[in-house]
């Protein structure tokens, strides 16, 4: 099977709709993922690839690039890189950061940010792979809306 990487489009949005809910279970409906995404696409500070292989999405990965003062430049934040648990161990979690480091060189940013649990072993080796090291805590607060 070969895997490709490709920029999202809004036609794979009930794909990857489908692919946050397996990530993120209930976290939110089908219509208002496919909303989000739809507005997030056409954003010129947003990237979102997918990994694709016979016409079925495996994966995903997103980068939010903004300005940092303090930094002087800008800055880029992996929100998600996600495998379907089927085709994890293929390969296709580097190939999308592959992707994702290669954008960010593109986008000359100073430092690309990624955070995951603890626990994601997998995830955290992936991401030393491609040059990200441990350097602090993310705290999260949750809303009720």
């Amino acid at each position: 099977m070969v895997t490709k990487v490709r920029p999202a489009d809004a036609s794979d949005g009930r794909a990857l709709a489908g692919l946050a809910d397996k990530l993120i279970p209930g976290e939110a409906p089908t219509y208002e993922r496919i909303r989000v995404l739809t507005r997030s696409l056409r954003r010129s500070d947003y990237f979102l690839y997918v990994a694709e292989a016979e016409k079925r999405l495996l994966g995903f990965a997103d980068l939010w690039v903004f300005p940092d003062f303090a930094h002087g430049g800008k800055m880029g934040i992996i929100q998600n890189l996600f495998v379907d648990r089927t085709f994890r161990r293929r390969g296709i979690g580097d190939l999308l950061m592959r992707r994702v480091t290669r954008r960010a060189n593109e986008l000359k940013l100073k430092e690309l940010h990624v955070w995951t649990t603890f626990r994601n072993r997998a995830a955290i080796s992936l991401y030393r792979k491609h040059g990200l090291t441990r350097k602090s805590l993310l705290l999260e607060r949750k809303f009720e809306r």
